[in-house]
């Protein structure tokens, strides 16, 4: 199983909820930008838990509303939960960054490109230290979980500013060498 299934069950012990609820919780904790999945993805996932028994389903219909079915987790679901989150806070701490395939792959590129290149992914990485900067001080309702988590990414991509820096002076530094 993976972090997507802790999300998605964890969020389904909070309460009852649609495999559209669900999708629209994963965009309003900005979780999308973290993880990659899509909504279809979210109600092949609640259909397997349902097979596998964490949830069992209701199709319920409010007035004119269109019905919609709500997932509720199961106890074997809770369980599930609390070892995901045991497995995952065990787990070896993995980073990894897309904008790394392109530096590997550096050497291949002329000096233009390979600037323009190194350009886009200091400029990725302060956009989106912006975007969370906006989030933090604009969203001050944020739950702690939530809040934290952002401070973690802006401390990361803090790291990653310094770490550009320094990357960008060594291969200026090897190149005017040769």
């Amino acid at each position: 199983m993976s972090t997507i299934d802790l999300i998605l069950l964890g969020s389904l012990c909070q309460s009852p909820k649609s495999a559209y609820d669900l999708q629209k919780q994963i965009e309003a904790r900005n979780l999308s930008r973290w993880i990659k999945i899509g909504s279809f993805t979210v109600y092949k996932k609640v259909v397997q838990y349902e097979t596998k028994g964490y949830v069992v389903s209701k199709t319920i219909r409010n007035g004119n509303m269109p019905e919609k079915t709500l997932y509720t987790i199961t106890p074997r679901g809770k369980d599930t939960v609390k070892e995901l989150m045991t497995q995952f806070s065990l787990a070896e701490t993995r980073v990894f960054l897309d904008f790394n395939a392109v530096i590997v792959n550096l050497a291949l590129a002329d000096e233009s490109f390979a600037k323009e290149c190194i350009g886009n992914i200091k400029n990725s990485i302060q956009h989106t230290k912006k975007q969370i900067m906006e989030q933090l001080t604009t969203h001050k309702d944020i739950p702690l979980f939530g809040h934290t988590i952002l401070e973690q990414q802006f401390m990361l991509l803090e790291t990653l500013e310094k770490w550009e820096d320094s990357f960008e002076k060594e291969w200026e530094k090897e190149r005017t060498e040769k």
